[in-house]
């Protein structure tokens, strides 16, 4: 009797022990698709990096303090997370002085009621093509959302506020272009990422988890329509003239371009700037190896008839846009060939850089759309800009094993190539 209890025993222990693997290995099945399927996974401790311009262009994040570099680590990040309550610009009794020690932060009336930056507390996946209708045309980007219960599916897909809540940056400033108008006759100046441009994600020993290479880093320029003589940059106008020249509800973005950093895992050049990891750890190629790709991107993306990818493939990204949010419920978010368009996904078309930075001085930014037509900034005047920078819930990377937190450093060099004829790079 004594030996059947024990038996009897031994095998519901075994059976629970079943249980729990079979439950442990579902959980593990759901939870190696994109967009991290419990959506709060990632902490980042902050932004750091800079954004450079090189001769003949100047950057300000106020339309009054200009300079050749923005410092996010020490002269901006405090400027972004100040709202207009803090400045004193809606209103309310805001600070006087800002008690800095850097030109960005001066004083209140050195900001302007018009900024709307978004700092988020930590990234979470959202999705954009930015294209017509999703981000030309607007006055800010449309980013969506849904969330991941089952693997491959998508629920509850929604345009998320812009917000700081929301989950990306999107950060405010203004060039100088001193081109000459005459000198341009009139075709504007081409925007390329410098040589040394790189995204890095310092996790520790998590480097390789592969959320490094979801990052994408939008640049959007506005219209300047209406823009009076005295706003030129040889009038050295006032900051208010500039910004009632670039500013404002009705302004629409008429230029985006999308720069997709750590794309792919080739080696760049003798030197590269930060060592060497795949675009794809293996965790990946071995759980979520599934894409369907078009007979188009297996051809351009050298991908073969399996539709596999291997560690070190740039592969391309289909988007959430308006029509998902109509559709709602998508039940496959890695088929993009027959079911991309039926799901709203529209390919999200990027200047894709290996992780070992940019390495050439050909990476002009310029793949808004299939087109891939020039990224240009009008000689001679000032230009309101938003950068934008966010992970990508469509990629193939951004999933829970991946989104385990570190610090983020940007740093990215805008500049103006010598000749309209230089080639396009990525």
């Amino acid at each position: 009797m004594r030996e059947e209890n024990i038996q009897r025993n031994s095998r519901k222990r075994l059976n629970a022990l079943i249980l729990l693997v079979a439950f442990t290995a579902i959980l593990l099945i759901v939870s190696t698709y994109a967009w991290f399927s419990t959506q709060k996974n990632v902490t980042l401790g902050g932004l750091a990096g800079k954004v450079n311009v090189a001769e003949g262009l100047q950057i300000s994040l106020d339309a009054l303090n200009w300079a050749n570099e923005i410092d996010l680590t020490n002269d901006a990040e405090a400027y972004f997370a100040q709202t207009n309550t803090d400045l004193g610009l809606d209103g309310t009794a805001g600070k006087e002085k800002l008690s800095l020690k850097n030109p960005w932060k001066k004083a209140a009336d050195s900001s302007y009621e018009a900024r709307n930056n978004l700092v988020p507390s930590e990234l979470l996946p959202v999705s954009t093509t930015a294209q017509t209708n999703e981000g030309i045309g607007l006055n800010d980007f449309n980013m969506y959302r849904g969330e991941n219960e089952s693997g491959i599916k998508l629920t509850g897909v929604e345009k998320v506020a812009a917000e700081n809540a929301s989950g990306y940056y999107a950060i405010d400033f203004f060039l100088q272009n001193s081109s000459s108008e005459e000198a341009m006759e009139g075709d504007g100046d081409l925007l390329r990422i410098e040589p040394g441009s790189e995204i890095i994600l310092d996790t520790t020993s998590k480097e390789s988890t592969g959320l490094q290479n979801t990052f994408r880093v939008a640049f959007a320029i506005f219209d300047d329509d209406g823009v009076e003589a005295n706003t030129l940059v040889n009038n050295t106008p006032t900051q208010a003239q500039i910004l009632a020249s670039t500013t404002g509800d009705d302004r629409e973005i008429t230029d985006v371009a999308i720069w997709e950093p750590n794309a792919s895992g080739a080696q760049v050049g003798d030197s590269p700037a930060i060592e060497t990891y795949a675009a794809h750890v293996n965790y990946i190629l071995q759980n979520n190896n599934k894409v369907t790709f078009s007979a188009a991107d297996k051809s351009e993306f050298t991908i073969d008839s399996s539709n596999k990818f291997t560690a070190d493939k740039a592969i391309p990204t289909y988007a959430l846009t308006a029509a998902s949010v109509t559709k709602a419920n998508i039940d496959d978010i890695y088929n993009w060939d027959s079911e991309a368009t039926t799901n709203g996904l529209v390919r999200q078309y990027t200047l894709q850089t290996p992780n070992s930075g940019v390495a050439d001085s050909t990476q002009l930014i310029s793949a808004k759309d299939a087109t891939k037509a020039q990224f240009k900034i009008e000689p001679g005047k000032y230009v309101h800009m938003r950068m934008y920078v966010w992970l990508e819930g469509q990629d193939v990377d951004c999933i829970n094993y991946a989104s385990l937190g570190g610090s983020l450093t940007i740093d990215v060099g805008l500049s103006k190539p010598g000749s309209e004829n230089d080639e396009l790079g990525g």
